[in-house]
């Protein structure tokens, strides 16, 4: 996928915004999974260009009836979470990238 900026990468990889600023503040985008919440949230100047992005992850434990089925949906919780928090990282390496380009600026990623 070839990006000019970070919202294109976010919304590649499925992030939804919630509250998008035209300069300056901060800018929130969600991607909701079965047991997690990734909140991605941007921060930029007064020039509205993008200067920090942090993650949060937030959790919800899944329901269950007996020992054996918490172990599985945990399991499968944690992986979710890892996957989640790996593509994080990655988003973050990309923003980075992005940052330090000068004009045309464009990346390659998620290939």
């Amino acid at each position: 996928m070839k990006a000019r900026n970070y919202r294109q990468i976010l919304e590649n990889r499925g992030y939804k915004a919630e509250t998008i600023n035209e300069y300056q503040g901060t800018d929130v985008y969600t991607k909701k999974h079965t047991y997690n919440t990734l909140i991605c949230k941007v921060e930029k100047d007064s020039h509205g260009k993008a200067q920090k992005i942090n993650f949060i992850v937030g959790s919800k434990l899944p329901e269950f009836t007996d020992l054996e089925e918490f172990k599985e949906k945990c399991k499968v919780a944690n992986l979710d979470r890892e996957y989640l928090i790996a593509e994080a990282e990655r988003i973050k390496d990309y923003f980075e990238q992005l940052k330090v380009l000068k004009s045309p600026k464009h990346i390659y990623c998620f290939n």
